[in-house]
């Protein structure tokens, strides 16, 4: 039997880059068919309407894509990291064909834990985030040129680089939307953003700020004791898809992120960032900023 993994893509940009970088770790340790599993973009489990923004990227690194690996729908799969949770994996092929569709040895999850304690498997299903900078930081040439490369390349990119980006431009990211409902993470406040500005505005001379959001009207009431002050641009009404949002992000030379995978990866990704300023705190469960190991570019705020 050729040795084969699927892997759970699910989530926004930044969560599919971290899963993907993760499968492309997993085909060069193994050296064996990828498969990803992209059901989640249409079932009742992708509340946010997220899309999957990877399929060239997946072509060009001979990955699969599937859309029905599992009998039932999406949200049914995350019922199986109990065997995990419990450490009852060895139960796993009793169950596997009531699943699947295909023939998988095992169960692997992670959510929200250190990967590095899993045990990578062959003919296995992963499903999790992945959040790690070292699955990253391997592939991080080849999203350069097979993903960021190509996106910022397009004429309407090119063209709203050559026209609105200078040496004093900033870009910012707020995070509104679902962040306020969920439970995990912080919403960074007018505090945050407000003294980012202010650092800002130290070290460099007269700034432009560019602003992308999924969620306007929460920027705007983030950012109103600034916008008649300065000048302020809003990328989500120049009609970039997420995808070329995400990829133009890694254009400037200074970024003010959110705590979101976003501008997160995408500024890990930059080859043009100078500074990111970045939140002292990701998640409400942890007391420091999770990734500071992986960057030194950053200033906490």
């Amino acid at each position: 039997m050729k040795k084969k993994i699927y892997l759970s893509i699910m989530g926004g940009i930044g969560n599919q880059i971290y899963q993907f970088s993760f499968a492309y770790f997993l085909k060069k340790k193994f050296k064996c068919d990828v498969y990803l599993d992209i059901s989640y973009f249409n079932s009742i489990s992708n509340f946010n309407k997220f899309k999957f923004h990877l399929k060239d990227l997946a072509i060009s690194n001979n990955f699969l894509i599937v859309k029905n690996v599992s009998r039932f729908d999406y949200k049914y799969i995350s019922y199986l990291k109990f065997f995990s949770i419990f450490k009852i994996n060895f139960l796993f092929p009793l169950f596997q064909k009531f699943f699947f569709k295909s023939y998988i040895y095992s169960f692997i999850y992670e959510f929200w834990k250190k990967n590095e304690r899993i045990k990578p498997l062959v003919n296995s299903y992963y499903f999790g985030y992945w959040q790690n900078m070292k699955y990253l930081k391997l592939m991080q040439k080849n999203l350069n040129k097979n993903l960021i490369f190509q996106i910022n390349k397009r004429k309407k990119i090119k063209s709203f680089i050559k026209k609105n980006l200078k040496n004093n431009t900033v870009c910012i990211h707020i995070r509104g939307g679902d962040y306020i409902k969920l439970n995990s993470h912080n919403v960074l406040d007018k505090k945050y953003y407000d003294d980012s500005i202010h650092y800002i505005k130290k070290i460099i001379t007269n700034p432009t700020f560019h602003v992308f959001t999924n969620d306007i009207v929460f920027a705007k009431k983030i950012l109103n004791r600034h916008t008649k002050r300065n000048h302020f641009k809003f990328i989500k009404y120049s009609e970039f898809s997420d995808i070329e949002e995400y990829c133009l992000f890694t254009e400037y030379k200074f970024s003010i992120i959110a705590n979101s995978t976003f501008s997160l990866t995408s500024s890990f990704l930059s080859k043009k960032r100078i500074l990111n300023i970045a939140p002292k705190k990701w998640a409400k469960n942890e007391k420091n900023f999770k990734f500071t190991k992986s960057f030194n570019r950053l200033k906490f705020i």
